[in-house]
């Protein structure tokens, strides 16, 4: 028996073309759908980035802001200011060796403003100061790395735990305070004698942004001086250390709360180039709030992003025009140790 033989066809080419190109259209639309998923991950972690390195920054900015000037009990008096007793207020001094600076000290504006105040001054001591940064030496040459156009700002204060006596760290600078009297003294040497006196660690800090390589990139930092003593110097000398704290933050910008009439409300705000002497050392007005402005940057740049953005930095503006991801943050801060009235009301 002789079997039928079947005839097996395949696609035309019609109609092979005809699927290749529905297949072309299917594939790339999936692609499509990935490089827009892959650009809506960015950009959901991108700013996500941006959020939490301004979060950060800024709560570390503001809470050293608010607590500026704080000097444990001594807190709201002033400092070797013109008529006011100089011995009220002391640097400790043991076998010869003053508290002090070993090295470049951190200077701001003014007559008496380094880390430690200047006995027998007649000067104001400021704990807090500001500028615009014109030059990459900032702070008496302290600082080297500035990025010009931003704010810089300067905080002295206590830190607000108490610290018993006896265990002071020895690479830190303390003061011991009543409400009449106070010593500034190296955590390495002995407590001085002071009758119920409040012991706290003493910081100067000074916040500035700078820019650090990263691969290709440059990649804007805050960057912050700190105070500290280092185990092998010599007696009471410390000295003043930079450190990166948040990467990201591309500019500061400071507005100063201005009390002109004494009833601890703010009655304008300026930038630091528009504040005199009068200002900052509180002869017939007071600094009662900080407004920080911040802007953060992406770490990236970002194919899909045109930014040619002005962002307001409260005392000057700036314009970009690349690919970066920013986000502007601000806060408003109330110094709560703002005059003897404010702390002792």
């Amino acid at each position: 028996m002789i079997k039928a033989r079947r005839t097996i066809s395949g696609f035309s080419l019609t109609e092979l073309m005809v699927v290749m190109a529905v297949g072309l259209l299917i594939f790339s639309g999936v692609i499509g759908l990935l490089i827009a998923s892959d650009e809506t991950v960015d950009d959901t972690v991108q700013r996500g980035e941006l959020q939490e390195n301004g979060r950060i920054a800024m709560s570390m900015i503001a809470r050293d802001i608010m607590m500026s000037g704080y000097l444990g009990r001594y807190t709201g008096k002033e400092i070797h200011q013109s008529g006011a007793d100089t011995q009220a207020v002391t640097l400790n001094s043991v076998d010869g060796n003053k508290v002090a600076i070993s090295g470049t000290d951190c200077i701001g504006g003014g007559m008496n403003n380094a880390t430690f105040f200047i006995e027998n001054s007649d000067f104001h001591f400021r704990t807090l100061w500001g500028m615009n940064v014109e030059s990459s030496n900032i702070f008496s040459d302290c600082i080297s790395d500035a990025k010009t156009g931003s704010d810089a700002i300067q905080v002295k204060r206590a830190m607000g735990q108490e610290v018993i006596s006896g265990n002071e760290d020895g690479r830190r600078i303390y003061l011991i305070s009543t409400e009449n009297q106070a010593v500034f003294y190296a955590g390495s040497d002995p407590t001085p004698s002071l009758e119920d006196g409040l012991i706290s660690e003493y910081q100067h800090h000074v916040y500035y942004v700078a820019e650090e390589t990263r691969g290709d990139n440059l990649i804007p930092v805050l960057r912050r001086k700190y105070l500290y003593k280092a185990e092998s110097d010599t007696g009471a000398q410390a000295k003043l250390k930079a450190y990166s704290l948040v990467e990201g933050i591309e500019r500061l910008g400071f507005m100063y709360g201005i009390d002109s009439d004494g009833d601890s409300i703010v009655n304008y705000y300026e930038p630091a180039d528009n504040l005199t002497r009068e200002h900052w050392e509180k002869d017939g007005f007071d600094i009662i709030a900080v407004r920080i402005h911040m802007l953060v940057r992406a770490i990236r740049p970002s194919s899909n992003v045109t930014n040619t953005n002005t962002y307001d930095l409260g005392g000057y503006t700036v314009t970009v025009d690349d690919k970066y991801r920013r986000v502007l943050m601000t806060q408003t801060v109330s110094i709560l140790n703002a005059g003897e009235y404010s702390w002792r009301s």
